[in-house]
């Protein structure tokens, strides 16, 4: 019997298969029939009275016997008295009572060795992952930090150090409120975080904070920090080359209109904006060649910037363009004077490093704010004081005077503009977007033509602002859409594949009408086209004024199955970074960045760039303006998927569109390339 007994005790894996077998063996003990009552108590428990292991009450009648091990009182073996005494089989119960406390002993120890084994397998997880997994108390001390810590702040060493005290000073107060609001119990919350690493690194860290276990009194927090440093040093350099000039190394023509936007804005005081269009520079590349062109612009960039100093910023506008935003304009002396002075520097001839000398006038247009209520109307103003200062000749300057605006014009076309709906002179033409790998035709988008009665074909660029200034855009913005929905719904028969998706042009001003999602959705209903085959294009100028009303129209349209693209993008004035905020699903590449991807690595390596991280935040990217052979390549290498330009096709009449699709074109006469 106790053999038996003993294989059971052997092979029990816890205390309750341990009780089993010892209640097998006292029944096997026993003379048949005979009734008899057992528990087995282990040290640990708080009252021999309480949870005994075999499911028994002993009320306080049973005989105890001491469970002892190797090290030391395991518990007590409760039997009734008169099985232990009676039936003389107390000496059988102490023998199993050292078998039990040898199966407790070993079931403790296997506990102990799992447990040991699962921290290890933890920390050994913990070891091959990058990611920094800490705990903090309600005081911001370090309760745990994960082995990986030591790469990001420079030791492994970090119990009971504070957290805030690794974090760079500028942000320690945001850093402590994130905490405090994470330990308020107000759910995940994520942040970047520059790190004071104990070697003296500098890593960014993208933070990741939750509460350990909600509703606990302790309020610990556990975070985790995942290394964004050359993420964030990617996008930051990616944004520095948008938005500075490669040759002058001057803000670029982006970066200046963000600055002109925000210094008219503020409003604190005049503001002058002086264009500088250099007189007859491409006889100087073709006299002395491209080469001593550049030195020459170089050396016209550091003089602008001698002469503008700190009352403003000087950037390079375009090729052979240059511009200067004044702040400090307190009279229009002080900018009549800067004027003078820049035509007198520009003037000065040049020795160039393979000592040619060069002579190079420039014509300069002048405006302040005193004539204009926006920076778009700053910029229009200095342009045409440019164009009256070059028609006066070479090396000639001109202040913005309000006779340069032709306001007759302005008015007639306003006017007509109105009446253009009705009288059916608004139409449309449509141009292919294509995949570069295979030349299909996946989408057109549809453009805003007017054939005015006296001045002809008008193109978008000479007649939206008057249709947003005068509020026209909305029931104009609407005729668009439903045109262009009608055309897509007959491109599904005329179509040998997928039928095709249509793109149109909205403005923010059309985003900002109350009524706005609501017209979208009942054209796709009267029109009977799927929500996913529109595409509603908005300007990232536009989209990035962080415009609450705009991007709650997005989200909404976009939940309904609209699809959002932000058009030249590129040109406005975002960090890359910012894309991750955006309600979106395709980024159109500016022209300009394809134009130079055959000429400048630079551009190319920008552009690559992009692409990767517009496909990390799976976003489609379409090139646009592509117009030669050579951009078509160079754009696919670089990892766009789609393009758009002449190269493909011009904006075609509807009519033209059904037999393009009918014919299956989309694909140059080259052959297709394929995209990585």
């Amino acid at each position: 019997m106790l053999r038996d007994a003993a294989v059971d005790l052997v092979v029990a894996s816890s205390a309750g298969e341990v009780v089993a077998a010892l209640d097998r063996a006292v029944t096997r003990l026993m003379p048949p029939g005979w009734a008899h009552e057992l528990c087995l108590k282990l040290i640990e428990d708080p009252d021999p009275a309480d949870g005994d292991l075999s499911g028994r009450d002993p009320g306080g009648k049973l005989l105890p016997i001491e469970v002892d091990t190797a090290v030391g009182r395991a518990g007590i073996l409760l039997v009734d008295p008169v099985t232990a005494g009676d039936v003389h089989l107390r000496p059988d119960l102490e023998a199993l009572s050292v078998q039990a406390a040898l199966a407790m002993d070993r079931i403790r120890l296997t506990a102990e060795v799992d447990r040991h084994r699962r921290f290890r397998e933890i920390e050994t997880l913990m070891e091959q992952t990058r990611d920094v997994v800490l705990i903090v108390d309600a005081d911001s001390c370090i309760r745990y930090a994960s082995p990986s810590a030591r790469h990001v702040f420079g030791t492994s060493a970090l119990r009971h150090v504070r957290l805030l005290d690794f974090v760079a000073a500028s942000q320690r107060p945001a850093a402590a409120f994130l905490l405090r609001h994470v330990q308020a119990g107000s759910g995940e919350s994520r942040a970047d975080w520059t790190i004071q690493a104990l070697d003296g690194r500098t890593p960014v860290v993208e933070v990741t904070c939750r509460e350990l276990r909600p509703g606990d009194a302790a309020r610990d927090v556990a975070l985790t920090l995942h290394d964004v440093t050359a993420q964030r040093r990617l996008e930051h350099d990616l944004t520095d080359r948008m938005f500075h000039d490669a040759l002058t190394g001057l803000p670029n023509r982006v970066l200046f209109a963000e600055r002109t936007e925000h210094a008219v804005a503020a409003g604190t005081g005049p503001v002058a904006v002086v264009l500088i269009d250099l007189d007859d520079f491409g006889s100087v590349n073709d006299s002395f060649g491209h080469a001593v062109g550049d030195e020459v612009l170089h050396q016209l960039s550091v003089r602008l910037r001698d002469i503008i100093g700190d009352q403003g910023l000087a950037a390079r506008y375009s090729g052979d363009e240059f511009a200067a935003l004044i702040t400090d304009a307190d009279t229009a002396a002080d900018v009549e004077h800067t004027a003078i002075q820049l035509c007198r520097a520009l003037a000065v001839p040049m020795r160039t490093s393979g000592g040619a000398v060069v002579v190079c006038e420039a014509s300069i247009g002048v405006a302040t704010t005193r004539n204009a209520r926006s920076a778009h109307e700053l910029l229009r103003n200095a342009n045409l004081a440019l164009r009256a200062a070059k028609s006066a000749g070479a090396g000639q300057w001109r202040r913005y005077e309000p006779s340069m605006t032709d306001r007759t014009r302005q008015s007639e076309l306003r006017a007509a503009l109105g009446r253009a709906v009705g009288e059916d002179t608004l139409f449309l033409e449509y141009q292919p977007i294509v995949a570069l790998g295979t030349g299909r035709t996946v989408g057109f988008e549809a453009l805003l033509r007017w054939q005015h009665p006296a001045h002809g074909r008008l193109l978008p660029g000479e007649f939206i602002d008057l249709a947003e200034e005068s509020g026209l855009i909305v029931p104009i913005g609407e005729w668009v859409l439903a045109s262009a929905m009608r055309a897509a719904c007959r491109w599904s028969a005329g179509a040998r594949a997928r039928a095709p998706y249509v793109s149109v042009n909205v403005s923010a001003q059309q985003f900002r009408s109350d009524d706005f999602v609501d017209t979208v959705t009942r054209l796709l209903a009267e029109t009977g086209l799927p929500a996913q085959r529109i595409v509603l294009e908005i300007t990232e100028s536009q989209l990035l004024r962080d415009d609450d009303k705009v991007w709650h129209a997005l989200e909404l349209l976009r939940a309904r199955g609209a699809r959002v693209a932000i058009d030249d993008f590129g040109t406005g004035y975002s960090a890359l970074g910012y894309l991750r905020q955006i309600p979106l699903d395709i980024v159109k590449l500016d022209r300009v960045f394809v134009r130079g991807l055959g000429t400048s690595r630079r551009q190319r390596d920008l552009v690559e760039g992009i692409v990767t991280l517009t496909r990390a935040l799976n976003l489609d990217i379409v090139a646009e303006g592509i117009e030669t052979e050579h951009q078509r390549q160079a754009s696919a290498a670089t990892g766009c998927r789609y393009g758009q330009g002449y190269l493909f096709s011009t904006p075609l009449p509807e009519a033209q569109t059904l037999r393009w699709l009918a014919d299956g074109r989309g694909s140059p006469r080259a052959a297709p390339v394929t995209a990585p």
